[in-house]
């Protein structure tokens, strides 16, 4: 077993880590950004017709985003505890389980995608052209299922450069198909926008297969694994008992996400496009937060598995603070070029402009957002989902929503404005859950340190270390 999560330094464990995990999830984002670039060139309304459609693909990755963060919390505390072979029979489990729900889940989207869609408020002309994109999307969702869930098993083990190299590999298969499918070059034909979701598609079985072979090669899969139905039972109940939280957490942000497309699609189109495009930009922009807190999961896993507490501080203490300096220096970065590059996808002023008060506004809570999110990984590595639901739960129900809702009375600005506050509020009461949690669990490991000038002491102001021993 790699044992480099349990002995190297912290901080270098965290930089090995989340640059390959980035530069994977940049891959992954990249080639989302060619779609819209592309689809772009199609029209206005073909970009509204994806916008509509990502509430639904953010819920279904989430779905098993939050899967993914069960089987990584409790495959890392088996490879923490010495058993490579329970590791083994979890992943198996989890990727032959999840792939069969995925297929019957999206079964029950393609008949239902005229009433999801309208519910979102889509027109009747894009809800022809959401059809077309979707079909594929689902017809694949089952490759995708098993990448989420392969991934992370293979980095609940430490291995990152394969798989960000089958990233990469993906990303590139779907860049040249997005060319060859949307505008008809050669022997294929013009599918426009249906033919960005058939090159996703491709893109997906490819990442799945390569996968599939990583996970056989470092004994992560095996069929022969699974000896029994009662067996399988046991540990199918000990991955339920993390993900079924996880799960709830993660899909809540998508159901954000869709209320808050509802309400900015009453601006128009214009603004659903703006809409569309910025998240797609932030999710590419926030690549490294969104890293951390995948890798953050494991990583506690394996060490609270072990019993190495004091690792458990420094993983909070420089996870934090990597987290808010990426936040603000890309808050900065998009004050000054936003412009230029929400014009890469489309030549509308209106759409621009509302893209730019996007970033001026929800930009500066990036760092917020970030220290939210690691505490949420925190708690699944320790084996608290439910407090990871109860953040998210708060975050989204409690924050998010209300203030989106009451910005909408007033306005497209006021709906970003909410957004922002919603983030600060719940990065505090993140502070104030982690805390709260390491007071009450592991006071004997105490250590006082009071809270310091956040720049000079950024780990003191986020939580205590309280793991570390007197």
């Amino acid at each position: 077993m790699d044992t480099g999560l349990l002995n190297k330094p912290v901080k270098k464990v965290l930089v090995s880590m989340a640059v390959p995990a980035a530069f994977g999830m940049l891959m992954t984002f990249l080639f989302q950004l060619v779609d819209t670039y592309f689809i772009g060139q199609l029209g206005t309304k073909e970009l509204a017709a994806i916008s509509f459609s990502y509430p639904i693909y953010i819920f279904i990755v989430s779905f098993f985003m939050g899967t993914a963060a069960g089987v990584s919390s409790v495959v890392g505390k088996a490879l923490g505890e010495g058993d490579s072979s329970k590791a083994q029979s979890l992943t198996t489990l989890s990727i032959l389980v999840f792939m069969l729900f995925s297929v019957l889940l999206a079964v029950a989207g393609i008949f239902t995608i005229q009433p999801t869609f309208l519910l979102l408020g889509a027109t009747a002309e894009t809800i022809a052209m959401i059809s077309s994109y979707m079909l594929p999307l689902y017809i694949g969702m089952f490759a995708l299922v098993g990448t989420l869930i392969g991934n992370a098993a293979l980095m609940s083990k430490g291995i990152m450069i394969q798989t960000t190299v089958i990233m990469a590999i993906g990303g590139i298969i779907n860049v040249i198909f997005d060319y060859l499918l949307i505008f008809g070059i050669g022997l294929f034909p013009a599918l426009g926008l249906q033919g960005a979701a058939v090159a996703t598609l491709i893109s997906w079985v490819s990442i799945f297969g390569l996968m599939l072979l990583v996970l056989i090669k470092e004994d992560l899969f095996s069929l022969s694994s699974l000896h029994s139905f009662s067996q399988a039972k046991v540990y199918f109940k000990e991955i339920m008992s993390i993900a079924s939280p996880a799960i709830a957490a993660q899909i809540l942000n998508p159901i954000a996400i869709a209320v808050i497309t509802r309400m900015v699609s009453q601006y128009g189109d214009n603004a659903i496009a703006a809409y569309g495009i910025v998240t797609r930009i932030e999710s590419l922009i926030l690549t490294g937060i969104l890293a951390l807190s995948v890798i953050v999961t494991p990583l506690v896993a394996q060490n609270y598995g072990a019993k190495a507490y004091q690792r458990l501080d420094q993983v909070i203490a420089y996870s934090g603070r990597m987290t808010v300096y990426w936040g603000l220096f890309f808050f900065a970065i998009m004050v000054l070029f936003s412009q230029p590059i929400i014009g890469i996808f489309t030549d509308s002023k209106e759409i621009i402009e509302y893209g730019q008060l996007y970033f001026n506004l929800v930009g500066l809570s990036f760092p917020a957002f970030g220290l939210a999110l690691i505490t949420t990984s925190f708690f699944n590595g320790v084996q608290q989902a439910n407090l990871s639901l109860r953040l998210t739960l708060v975050k989204a129900i409690i924050f998010t929503l209300p203030l989106a809702v009451v910005g909408a009375w007033m306005g497209l600005t006021f709906i970003w404005i909410g957004i922002a506050i919603a983030n600060v509020l719940a990065a505090v009461y993140a502070i104030r859950l982690l805390n709260g949690w390491l007071e009450a669990n592991h006071s004997e490991l105490l250590m006082a340190s009071p809270y310091c000038d956040y720049l000079n002491d950024i780990k003191s102001l986020w939580s205590k270390r309280r793991f570390s021993p007197k």
